[in-house]
Formats: C-alpha cells, sequence, structure tokens
C-alpha cells in the first residue's frame, strides 16, 4: 500500500481526539496523573501530523487516487481499532490484541495464515507480559478476571 496523504489526516483527528480527552478527562498538563503524558504525547503527535501533511503537500501537489483495494484496507483498519476500544472491556487485551495483529497482519500477506496467528500470539502475549508485568500497567483483563 503506497503512502497516502490521507494518513496525515486519521493520524491528525486520532491525536486530536486523544488531546481533547485527556484534557477534558482527566485535566490535561495541570496536575501530574493519568492525563499528564497522553496530553503531551498527542499534542506532540499532532502537531508532528500537521507539519508532516504540511511538507506533504508542498512537495507533492497533484492530486492521488484511491483504488478500491485502498478504501478497503483503509475501512478495514478503521473498524479492526473501532471494534479493538470497543471489545477490549469485554473480551480483554490478550484477545482483542490478537485478533488485531492477526486481522492486519492478514490484510498485508494473505496467504501466510499459520505464521500471521504464530506472530499475533507471540506478539501480543510479549506485549502483555512487558506493559503488564514488567511496568506494571492494567491492561483490561475482560472475562478472565
Amino acid at each position: 500500500m503506497r503512502s497516502l496523504p490521507l494518513s496525515q489526516f486519521i493520524i491528525g483527528i486520532f491525536s486530536l481526539l486523544i488531546l481533547i480527552t485527556s484534557i477534558q478527562q482527566y485535566g490535561g498538563i495541570s496536575a501530574y496523573g493519568a492525563g499528564y503524558m497522553p496530553t503531551i504525547l498527542s499534542a506532540f503527535l499532532l502537531l508532528f501530523t500537521v507539519l508532516d501533511a504540511v511538507i506533504h503537500l508542498r512537495q507533492r501537489p497533484e492530486k492521488l487516487q484511491l483504488t478500491a483495494v485502498e478504501i478497503r484496507a483503509l475501512l478495514l483498519i478503521i473498524v479492526s481499532i473501532g471494534l479493538f476500544t470497543f471489545l477490549i472491556s469485554y473480551l480483554g487485551f490478550l484477545i482483542c490484541a490478537t485478533g488485531l495483529l492477526f486481522g492486519l497482519m492478514s490484510l498485508r500477506h494473505p496467504k501466510k495464515i499459520f505464521m500471521n496467528m504464530v506472530f499475533s500470539v507471540l506478539s501480543s502475549g510479549i506485549i502483555y507480559y512487558v506493559f503488564g508485568h514488567i511496568l506494571m500497567v492494567a491492561l483490561p483483563e475482560g472475562f478472565w478476571s
């Protein structure tokens, strides 16, 4: 899949939503706590995304036409991330991360189903171990708890 100018727009919207949410619900950077790092990181992501979009538009003024395969891939990614965020509290991090990784890797390599499944299970397990046990981040357990 080629680099699309639409990707800056999607990442910019994502970072703007995280920025607004972290300011409204967690108080932003006024006090060190749950909203401190998401506010800073989303503000930097928004700034760098806008800069990247400006540079991209200046370097490439011609229009890019999206193919049906690219539109389907973008919609699949948006739906996958939406389902991940919706289902993570019900199914837990391990199941949702495995499903998301498997779906996105199968999009890229559709003929390597077994390797995609093995890699997604191992990756989500390693991520869960590092964040849940080493860094002590409380990841959703879903119906396992």
